[in-house]
Order: C-alpha cells, then structure tokens, then sequence
C-alpha cells in the first residue's frame, strides 16, 4: 500500500483520519493512540508483512533500553546501556544490510567465488534505526522524558515517515501527539494537508514517473546512446529523483497535517542551490541533520582545526553514501560529495571572492547531476559508460526516448499538430525537461508555502483539478525511489 494507490487515498487515508478524531471525541485520547497505531502497523505490513515483526522486535527492545537509560541512577551504566542499544541498533542494521555487500568484497579479494545469503532486507530500516538510535542518545543526555510504549511505538511507526522518512526526532513528535489541543480535526490543518497531497501525488504521477520511463530507457540502451540521448538520460534521472523525493515529501508532510502533526523539513528545492554546501542544507535534510548532531560534532565537528574538518566531512559523506545503499557506487557518489565539500571549504579558506549567481548555481547543478549518474548506476562501469557516451557524437534523439515522454495527453494533442512524428517527440521531450527544470528551480518548497496558506476558491479548484488529474493517471502503482533505502 503506497501513498500513490486507490486504496490508500480512497479506503486508508479517510478511515485513518475520520477513526482518529472519532475516538478522540468519543473516548480517552489513548485509545485514539491505539487506533493511530494499529493503522501504521497495518499500512507497513501491508506494504512488506515479513519485515514487520522485524519493526516491532526493534520498537520493543530500544523501548525497553531507553526507558533502562532513563530509570537508572548511575551514569556508567547509562553509558553502558547507550552502548549495547547503539550496537544492536546498528549491528542488526549491518546484517540485513550491509553483510552480503561485506561478505562479497571480502570473497573478492580471497579471489574465492560467493554465494549470496538470501537475507531480508526490512523496509525503511535505515529510517526507523536512526530514528530509534537518536532516541537513545538523547535519553543517555536526558534530552528525553518517559513515554508510554504505545506512545513510542506510535512515534517510531507513523505511517507518513516510517518507509521512507523523514527522520524525525522523538522531540518533534511526541509533543504534538500528547497535546490536547490536536486531537480535535482541523479545517485548516486538513485543507493544507490535502493541497500538500494533491500537489505531492502530481509531482510524482505526472512529473517523476514519466522522466523515469526516459531515463529508464536510456539506462537499457546505454551502448546505443548518442551525446544528446546520454543528456537527456542523465538530466531525467535528476528531475525524477528530484520530483520523486519532493512528491513524496509533499505528501507525507500533508498526509501528517491531515492528524495536525507538522513533521519536520527534509526537502528545500536542493537545484536552487549555488553551491555544495547549499545543496545539503537542502536536501535530505534530516539525514544531514542526524549525521551532522550525532556524528560530525561528535567527532569535534569544526572546531578542532582545517585538516580535522576535512577529515569529519569526508567520513559524514561516505556514511551518507554506505547508508543509501550496499554498494559501491553510492560509496562513490557520497565520496564525490565529501570532496566537493572539502575542496569547497579550502577554497573558502584562502579567498572570500565568490562566482556570480548563475555560473556558482550552473556549477552546482551540473556536479550534482553528474554525481546522480553513479547514484543510479548498478555499476561503477555501468556509470562511466554513460558518461562516455557524451562525447558519443551529435544525432537525432532516438524515438524509443522520446516516446517514454508522450503520455496519453501528449498522444492526444499530437493528432491535432501537423508535426512529423519525430519533431513532435523531439519537442515533447525537450519541452517538458524544460518545464520540469523551472519546476525544480524557480517555486519555492510546499512547506513553505503552506506556512502561508490561504484557502481560496482558485486554489481548491485548482487542487482538485491536480488530485483528480493525478488519480486518473494511477494506470499503475510505482514505489518511490527512496522506498528501497
């Protein structure tokens, strides 16, 4: 059960949301906190059932070493009991993640064959791990009060970030869940809700699903790829991403708006940045934020000089890279980041003079576009063979491209343009990165927006013109890119 399906936006999403504040009304908030997570545990098991006794044995147990952190009077053991929590947070990470990944390399380098162990791999685990180690620490520092284990099972399940983020922190939740003042529905706080969802599922039926079609296809044909098909392949893997993660963020934020809870930023229209730096305090947000509180200051963060700077930077972006995927290319792809990131801070560090606008965002974009092609790739060779094919030469876009652009609209208008065929692809294709492009650049984020939110006619008719558009084009349900994370 996806945000993106018939049954979760006409069955789940109202049942949740109309059982909630009914008990609420009618019976002890605790029970509506019963309702509320029984329907998260469902939405996670319907959507991977094998992995949820997997969720629930890590809810239990880090609840259980939290509440032995705050309960015990001695500070060594407190530390002690961090530990073992980290450990096994991390450990049973490294298992269902990362073993084969080790065992393989390991193997490689013996020069012995490997057979794969056939291990599950549990969904959204590295989102809920960190968001249940962030709890730890933050008891261990008695940054955390006493929560019932309901509560924290709510808090550690709910069904808008438990797949795929964001990392939310037990401070920003479990506040809004206890106050009594949110457990009555809001007209406000459901119309924004709907308007973030509705632009949300737009974004991702509409915009990322059809730039995936493109860039899955230049990804088959990679042998056949001239400089402009290789392009167009790269750049609709970047606004597909982009619009995939800003789509689900949408709606996960408004989904959570529909119970009047406010989840926490983790998407900030990252291609208007103008350089590295920017670009991370833009997106993923709260991935950078958990890295940067829990392990970069840890580690003396900037205060202990240039070279120890440098040295925590690069170790934050291949930990963000190791934690995107078991592979070497998103070791590379967060090395790629940690260098830009560590030159950027050197150059900073010899001279104040910045680039102009355009150019410093110009720059930006085109390294982060190049750095998406090994993000995407199942192969380190795999990414350096597209991008050799960028100096394949100049040719005509292929029609099989093209053709992943023209949707049932577009095919519709085609038989009323007196175009050949081929031009009218070529220019589909190229309008609608073009427009895809301004989308990703000049708006500013939905939550921003939302902050500012006035209900009026034009906007509802236009949000339902967009979640009716959006419906009708669920011809099939396709998982959002940072689902398998």
């Amino acid at each position: 059960m996806l945000f993106n399906s018939y049954f979760f936006i006409f069955v789940f999403l109202p049942l949740s949301v109309l059982g909630y504040f009914a008990l609420n009304r009618l019976t002890r908030p605790r029970y509506a906190n019963y309702f509320l997570l029984a329907m998260s545990l469902w939405f996670y098991g319907a959507n991977d059932l094998r992995s949820l006794p997997i969720l629930l044995i890590s809810i239990v147990l880090n609840y259980l070493i939290g509440s032995a952190i705050l309960t015990s009077p001695y500070r060594r053991t407190k530390t002690v009991l961090l530990v073992c929590g980290v450990l096994i947070n991390l450990g049973a990470l490294g298992i269902f993640k990362y073993l084969n990944f080790f065992l393989s390399n390991i193997s490689l380098l013996a020069g012995q064959p490997y057979d794969p162990i056939q291990l599950l791999l549990p969904l959204g685990i590295s989102f809920f791990t960190f968001q249940q180690i962030s709890y730890l620490i933050d008891a261990r520092r008695g940054d955390a009060p006493s929560y019932s284990l309901s509560e924290y099972a709510l808090f550690a399940s709910f069904f808008p970030y438990v797949t795929s983020g964001p990392i939310a922190f037990h401070s920003e939740i479990l506040p809004q869940i206890r106050d009594d003042r949110k457990r009555k529905p809001s007209a406000c706080n459901l119309s924004r809700g709907l308007t973030a969802f509705s632009f949300g599922l737009f974004k991702k039926v509409l915009v990322a699903d059809t730039l995936g079609k493109a860039a899955d296809w230049g990804w088959a044909n990679l042998e056949s790829l001239n400089t402009p098909a290789a392009l167009v392949t790269i750049l609709a893997y970047s606004l597909q991403l982009y619009f995939d993660f800003a789509g689900y963020s949408d709606m996960a934020s408004g989904v959570a708006l529909c119970f009047n809870i406010e989840l926490p930023m983790n998407f900030d229209s990252p291609y208007r940045a103008r350089n590295i730096t920017d670009f991370w305090k833009r997106w993923h947000i709260t991935m950078t934020r958990f890295f940067t509180r829990y392990l970069y200051i840890p580690l003396g963060g900037s205060r202990r000089g240039l070279a120890r700077t440098c040295v925590n930077t690069m170790i934050i972006f291949l930990m963000s890279g190791l934690w995107h995927g078991a592979a070497w290319t998103f070791i590379l792809w967060g090395a790629l980041h940690g260098v830009a990131m560590v030159s950027s801070r050197l150059i900073q560090a010899r001279t104040n003079r910045r680039l102009p606008l355009f150019p410093a965002w110009l720059l930006t974009f085109v390294f982060v576009n190049l750095c998406w092609v090994f993000f995407r790739a199942p192969s380190i060779t795999a990414g350096g063979q597209l991008l050799s094919r960028l100096a394949a030469g100049w040719g005509a876009l292929p029609s099989g491209l093209t053709d992943c652009f023209l949707t049932a609209e577009f095919q519709t208008l085609e038989q009323f343009v007196p175009l050949d065929p081929a031009m009218f692809g070529t220019l589909i294709c190229v309008g609608f990165l073009l427009a895809a492009l301004a989308g990703s650049v000049f708006p500013r984020n939905m939550q921003q927006r939302l902050q500012s939110f006035k209900p009026t006619m034009p906007l509802c008719l236009g949000t339902a013109c967009l979640l009716f558009w959006s419906v009708l084009s669920l011809s099939g349900v396709s998982t959002f890119l940072y689902f398998t994370f």
